[in-house]
């Protein structure tokens, strides 16, 4: 099998220019509300809204500007490959990573659709491997598929491929034999316990 490369849709650059822009906006109401609190004191005035108003553009400023100038080139460094035995993720502007995901290590992967997800059509494929033990948390994250449900299909068929070459073990037993173990068991202690 040759590597599948895919890429995020341009609706998660959109994504993340709205998501900063409603972040900054939410600065800087909660700047305006709380100056405006502040200035119903009549010993400080409104001096304080003022004050709180410069310090909201300041903090946007910050870091909104460092942030929108860096979303392009991030989602520009985003790509996600698929191989015959691992699923490898490029990612980074400032310090560029290469992550590998090895087939023999997925335990779990979950489509994901936030509310902002869902308004552009897009979805994020989380994968959860055996190195992450202790956590709920996916280590890594496949953001802005266009179609993740199509991504976490490609990922299983992968997976199966990958698992189906290899030998089986003691863990790949039916699901009908351990249910017929089960009973066989149980019907071993009722035995004894009427005997």
């Amino acid at each position: 099998m040759t590597a599948r490369t895919l890429t995020p849709s341009r609706k998660y650059l959109k994504k993340s220019y709205l998501t900063t822009g409603i972040v900054a906006l939410a600065l800087f109401f909660s700047a305006v509300v709380i100056g405006t609190l502040i200035s119903l004191d009549p010993t400080v005035g409104i001096q304080a809204l003022w004050w709180s108003l410069v310090a909201a553009v300041a903090v946007n400023a910050l870091w909104g500007i460092p942030a929108l100038l860096l979303i392009g080139p991030y989602f520009r460094s985003l790509r996600y490959e698929f191989h015959e035995d691992q699923v490898v993720m490029h990612v980074g502007v400032i310090t560029r990573s290469v992550k590998y995901v090895p087939f023999r290590t997925v335990t779990n992967m979950t489509v994901k659709r936030g509310p902002f997800d869902r308004l552009f059509g897009i979805g994020s494929l989380e994968i959860q491997t055996a190195g992450i033990s202790g956590t709920s948390e996916a280590e890594q994250h496949l953001v802005g598929l266009e179609d993740p449900q199509a991504v976490y299909d490609l990922a299983v068929q992968a997976l199966r491929r990958f698992r189906g070459a290899m030998g089986p073990t003691t863990a790949d037993i039916a699901e009908e034999d351990v249910l017929r173990l089960i009973l066989d068991e149980v019907r071993t202690i009722r035995e004894s316990l009427a005997g």
